[in-house]
């Protein structure tokens, strides 16, 4: 458990920093009320899809970080 915790607990809130920030901006920013994103649009999901590309690239570094130091092995 403790060396499945290590290998992943920083790439994954890399990951999330990376989507729930760009979901943030589209929602409070972008998108704001009255034409508030809900998860019941397609507008939603394609931001979603988006913002999955952005935490894959916020988690890149991390994850490289991770396999340089011998924490995660690669794939």
């Amino acid at each position: 458990m403790r060396e499945a915790t290590e290998a992943d607990v920083l790439s994954l809130t890399a990951f999330e920093v990376g989507l729930f920030a760009w979901m943030a901006i589209m929602a409070f920013v972008l998108v704001p009320e009255p034409h508030s994103l809900r998860p019941d649009t397609a507008a939603y999901w394609f931001l979603m899809q988006i913002g999955m590309v952005i935490g894959f690239a916020t988690a890149w570094p991390a994850n490289a970080w991770l396999i340089r130091r011998g924490t995660k092995e690669a794939m």
